[in-house]
């Protein structure tokens, strides 16, 4: 390729961590394969898998760079890790077991490409079951520009649909927190968006599964103590921006309540999980009614809070 067509054709570093993901990988590396944009490297970093997953990758020739790692790490800091060695201008991520559609990487350079200032764009996503059956699609509710205000009220970026301007962000001197073990994108991506303008996709440009029998995520006890501290360190590099955005840093922080309340009634403390909502319950309706149903049967708590709940 010839160094005009570098340029018009700016190389993307696709990001894929990987830890015994030999179920799905095929499907989610032809998803890659099958982009209508063609300038791309796939970063395949191995998290110490045990089974064909290595196999798989390396047969899909040169343009897969394959790393192992020494030790199994928490994947924030694998991520950091597959991103030291990512040459592209953008950097994207997909997941073993996930999938991309055709057009994502050509629209999505396009996106960036025409506007130098968005240190990231996102889209809208299908949710689908392990079988690969549609569960539910989840639109993109912003428009783009800098929407960090919206994000405090309502975070909606999946990194799989996530596209990231790669000089910008070694500017900002961020990266996948090493603390932050249960939502690392969260804590990232809000600290750019505090930073940068974003672009927004409405097309949906991604399958995401899910499995859903696992309604009490391993991850669940961390989400409230990681979305503190994620705005906690927001605050802490931009203190007006919590006094600009007052109210809605209130609701953001309310949400680790909620985190908190889910938490416990998952494991059947419901006077914890009272007390958590209580504290917050002035804020909502909603949440002054989740604070009540935290005293019913949990079967009550799992149908009325998944009704009333915003998605993140």
């Amino acid at each position: 390729m010839s160094g005009n067509e570098m340029v018009e054709n700016p190389l993307v570093s696709i990001i894929i961590n990987c830890y015994n993901g030999e179920e799905h990988l095929r499907e989610a590396m032809n998803s890659v394969y099958a982009q209508t944009y063609t300038n791309w490297e796939i970063i395949f970093w191995d998290n110490c898998s045990t089974d064909t997953s290595a196999e798989i990758a390396k047969s899909y020739g040169e343009k897969v760079i394959y790393y192992k790692a020494e030790i199994n790490k928490p994947l924030g800091e694998a991520r950091n890790y597959a991103l030291a060695k990512a040459n592209g201008k953008y950097l994207a991520f997909i997941d073993c077991d996930d999938i991309w559609s055709d057009d994502k990487l050509e629209k999505q350079v396009d996106l960036m490409e025409e506007n130098p200032n968005f240190i990231l764009c996102y889209s809208s996503i299908e949710y689908v079951y392990l079988n690969g059956d549609h569960f539910r699609d989840v639109y993109t509710i912003f428009n783009s520009g800098y929407i960090f205000k919206e994000l405090l009220l309502q975070y909606d970026i999946n990194i799989l649909t996530a596209m990231i301007r790669k000089d910008l962000l070694i500017a900002t001197g961020l990266n996948f927190d090493p603390f932050i073990t249960a939502s690392e994108e969260y804590c990232l991506f809000m600290q750019l968006a505090s930073h940068y303008p974003i672009g927004v996709i409405k097309d949906i440009q991604a399958k995401y599964r899910i499995n859903p029998e696992s309604l009490t995520s391993k991850s669940l006890p961390r989400l409230g103590i990681e979305r503190r501290y994620t705005l906690d360190q927001i605050v802490k590099n931009h203190p007006e921006l919590k006094v600009k955005y007052a109210k809605e840093f209130k609701e953001a922080y309310a949400r680790g309540n909620y985190y908190d309340a889910r938490w416990h009634m998952s494991t059947k403390n419901n006077w914890k999980a009272f007390k958590c909502m209580i504290a917050i319950a002035h804020l909502s309706i909603r949440y002054f009614i989740l604070a009540f149903v935290t005293l019913l049967p949990g079967k009550v708590w799992e149908q009325i809070h998944l009704k009333l709940r915003n998605r993140t």
